[in-house]
């Protein structure tokens, strides 16, 4: 099974710089549509893989868990902190009342776009904030063993 898994992701591998080539290495005979093609097929190919990765995490982690049924516990416990981060960051976005200028339309976003730009960040920042203290956790803890 490992070894079709990785002949899986070589094949992959192959597909996305093929696909990268294509659009570097297309030359466009109208700058304003340059490679509109390969960039949208990228685009496609990456929406794709994005997918893939979703799928197999949520499958890996349902699996894991119909294994190993103690562990379901700790899954939902971080299921609804995530849950809570994020409807926190989007409540405290719901209160800021600033606008983001839209210069190609000269005049400003939708608030609804800009309370998801501003929620987006907030949980971007909680989980860089999360990460870090991991980190310096698991240094600090590897130290004194």
């Amino acid at each position: 099974m490992e070894k079709v898994l990785r002949y899986i992701l070589v094949a992959l591998m192959a597909v996305s710089v093929a696909l990268v080539a294509w659009a570097i290495f297309t030359t466009p005979s109208d700058p304003t549509t340059a490679n509109a093609t390969a960039v949208g097929a990228n685009l496609y190919w990456g929406y794709a893989l994005l997918i893939g990765a979703i799928l197999a995490a949520v499958l890996g982690a349902c699996m894991d868990m119909l294994k190993k049924p103690e562990g379901l516990k700790g899954t939902i416990i971080s299921f609804v902190a995530i849950i809570a981060i994020v409807v926190v960051s989007y409540v405290l976005a719901q209160g800021h009342t600033y606008e983001i200028v839209d210069l190609q339309n000269k005049g400003f976003f939708p608030r609804f776009d800009t309370v998801i730009t501003d929620a987006s960040i907030m949980v971007t920042y909680v989980a860089m904030a999360a990460a870090v203290i991991a980190a310096i956790y698991s240094a600090v803890s590897d130290a004194l063993k």
